[in-house]
């Protein structure tokens, strides 16, 4: 296996295990939703901080790197909502 095939297996992992971090908050925004409210920073930060890394990954040369993008994009969607809905 070359190393650029192993670095985009290992990305590929990495990018399915990111998206799965952040489908954990849907649980947390369904219970804020009913009233039991938390805390809202991390969630915020983190969003804030997938908002950079797609940033990032949209305006890497030569190319876009969407391994960057998707997942990071979950987390900002998810993040920004798990915040949004524990004011």
């Amino acid at each position: 296996m070359t190393k650029q095939k192993l670095n985009l297996l290992v990305g590929s992992i990495g990018a399915f295990i990111g998206i799965f971090v952040f489908i954990a908050y849907i649980p947390q925004i369904y219970s804020n939703l009913q009233g039991s409210k938390a805390q809202p920073f991390q969630p915020l930060f983190a969003a804030i901080s997938c908002l950079i890394w797609v940033i990032y990954g949209w305006t890497k040369e030569p190319k876009k790197d969407w391994i960057l993008i998707i997942p990071n994009s979950a987390g900002v969607i998810l993040g920004g909502l798990t915040f949004l809905t524990a004011l």
